[in-house]
């Protein structure tokens, strides 16, 4: 009686649990929710960069960090009309997320996470001002920037200020959230990284700071094309444009990123 399983038993056994569940998840209803996507600073864009996360010891703190993004998606489909235009958002303005609009989308499994997410930050020929002034927009038109970063280093006496504008254009797919249907009100962060243009897991200033070369501490595009300092096998202005599509993911899960 108490011997091993009858092969046939354990088979009637697993189809009927299969069947069960079949019918449970065929009994639940089909969940609708109004989904917000938002833009949010999730690295140390307001306070600075902790001289502990820096290897040179280099204190670098933001006063701007604008971005171009456009072609907002959501489980597979645009949010809106308007969603295809480009907005211009500081993420120094941003406070715990700019949104960037809503969709109700339908799920027929409640528990299940938000996917098909996607979007695009690339320069843009009519953008619109998202939280920024229009001055800041016509920079960013342009300069044809996906990307405009204002900052300042400082260690010890030394100080080395940086304005920066970035051409690279990228678009974000197959984006995954960790919010599910299951929330009443699901809300999907675009999480943006600008501490990570200097670097991945460890952060380095020294080779931007080595390539000022007039040494008035200001450092100019130029001189990071002209450096003979290398970063990854790249030069210094390459590095940036590269580096600069590992600043954004969703809910801090990767995305697949191509080249717009």
């Amino acid at each position: 009686m108490f011997g091993s399983w009858n092969p046939a038993i354990l088979r009637l056994h697993v189809s009927l649990s299969l069947l069960l569940s079949s019918a449970c998840a065929a009994g639940e209803d089909p969940v609708e929710r109004d989904i917000t996507v938002s833009l949010a600073d999730a690295s140390f864009v307001e306070d600075g960069t902790h001289p502990s996360t820096v290897k040179d010891g280099w204190v670098i703190t933001f006063s701007e960090l604008q971005v171009s993004i456009g072609d907002v998606m959501l489980e597979g489909s645009p949010l809106d009309d308007t969603s295809p235009q480009y907005q211009i958002v500081d993420l120094m303005e941003a406070g715990e997320g700019f949104v960037l609009g809503s969709a109700q989308r339908t799920s027929e499994r409640p528990h299940a996470l938000i996917r098909g997410i996607g979007f695009t930050i690339a320069p843009a020929a009519d953008p619109v001002a998202g939280n920024v002034d229009e001055s800041d927009v016509e920079r960013m038109r342009a300069g044809s920037y996906s990307v405009y970063v204002e900052g300042t280093a400082q260690r010890g006496g030394e100080t080395k200020d940086f304005s920066w504008g970035l051409t690279a254009g990228n678009a974000y797919r197959d984006c995954i959230s960790q919010t599910s249907f299951a929330d009443e009100e699901p809300q999907v962060t675009i999480s943006v990284r600008g501490d990570r243009l200097f670097g991945d897991e460890e952060l380095v200033f020294d080779p931007f700071a080595a390539s000022d070369a007039n040494a008035d501490g200001e450092i100019e595009e130029a001189e990071l094309r002209n450096s003979d300092v290398m970063l990854g096998g790249k030069n210094l202005w390459t590095w940036l444009e590269a580096q600069a599509s590992t600043l954004f993911s969703v809910d801090g899960s990767p995305c697949t990123v191509e080249p717009s």
